[in-house]
């Protein structure tokens, strides 16, 4: 029997604060659960989306947030074979091998029943399913290790499995967070001659260019988005949801020509393209994950960053204590950060 209390992140009410209350798990492991000691979670935008609601009504609401993390873990249940104590993982929401456990349940100090998916990462202890964690080398970074939860790998994995780059592509990056610095990044790794980075942070665009881009335009610029309207690119990746930025970048694709979308939309939104482009070649894709496969890329991605190839240090702009979450999240909804945010755990 486990008999663990420690404090999570808790959504009641949709467009609300995330509550930090005491939780509690009495239960044994089920098959496939892993139990896991958090070190760092990211904040993504994904859960920014939950909190706001936009995919609809929220049936297990309250609930625990996360999907990007890393950490120790303490036990494993019946059937786990990918890690075992004291193991250092990372926490994913993309699929890898092994069990897909049931979800687990904690309760409040009260008795409330805190419901939980496959992977939360917004709490001090996560009972996690076998297949959303990796196990990493010991001597490597745990605070960079969070970022291959979802950011790091979504984006280097779109780059090294998708995009087929070659130095002679025109590659424009749409969103300069977090996702937008990896994904400029991995490009030079094919020594891509012509990278081009929208944003409308000042500062996330310097960094592009320090990072590699050629070009660099600020979308809220009407000088800069007039000189847009006439440009090409064959490849584009865009990071942000934002339908209106999607439809105006989708006019700027050359035919033959990809079209990456990486940032989620909110739900019943069309995208506005010309059919007779699509029918000369273009291909418009969504890209969940960037397609990774967590068991093979992460730790390939990992040696990347160890060798200085790719450099994450730069894309962490800031730490918080766990506590802070709130503030974390009020500084990602409002554009206040020019990469990505980190909570630490004690």
């Amino acid at each position: 029997m486990i008999q663990i209390s420690f404090k999570g992140a808790v959504l009641f009410k949709n467009n609300s604060k995330l509550k930090i209350i005491n939780l509690n798990i009495k239960d044994e492991l089920k098959r496939g659960q892993v139990l896991v000691k958090l070190k760092y979670s990211g904040i993504c935008g994904k859960q920014i989306d939950e909190i706001e609601g936009i995919g609809g009504k929220d049936k297990f609401l309250p609930h625990l947030l996360g999907h990007e993390g890393s950490g120790i873990v303490l036990k494993v249940g019946p059937g786990v074979k990918k890690a075992k104590p004291k193991d250092k993982v990372v926490l994913h929401w993309i699929k890898g091998s092994g069990i897909e456990s049931s979800t687990p349940t904690y309760y409040s100090d009260n008795g409330l029943k805190i419901n939980a998916g496959w992977i939360t990462t917004f709490n001090e202890f996560a009972i996690v399913s076998e297949n959303r964690i990796t196990k990493i080398k010991s001597k490597y970074s745990l605070k960079k290790a969070a970022l291959f939860g979802c950011c790091a790998t979504t984006s280097l994995s779109l780059v090294l499995n998708k995009l087929n780059l070659n130095k002679n592509d025109k590659l424009l990056v749409v969103g300069i967070g977090g996702l937008g610095q990896v994904i400029i990044q991995g490009s030079n790794l094919f020594k891509t001659r012509s990278i081009t980075a929208i944003d409308i942070n000042k500062d996330a665009l310097k960094k592009a260019k320090k990072f590699g881009a050629k070009f660099t335009y600020n979308f809220s610029n009407l000088k800069d988005k007039k000189i847009l309207k006439d440009l090409r690119f064959n490849k584009i990746v865009v990071t942000t949801g934002n339908i209106k930025v999607i439809n105006f970048c989708l006019k700027l694709l050359e035919h033959p020509g990809n079209f990456y979308i990486l940032g989620v939309p909110k739900r019943n939104i069309n995208l506005k393209t010309n059919a007779w482009n699509l029918m000369h070649d273009q291909i418009i894709q969504g890209s969940l994950g960037g397609g990774a496969n967590p068991d093979k890329d992460i730790n390939k991605f990992i040696e990347l960053d160890k060798k200085r190839k790719i450099n994450l240090n730069k894309i962490i702009i800031k730490t918080l204590n766990f506590s802070e979450i709130n503030k974390g999240i009020h500084i990602f909804k409002n554009m206040n950060n020019s990469g990505r945010l980190l909570l630490k755990f004690k």
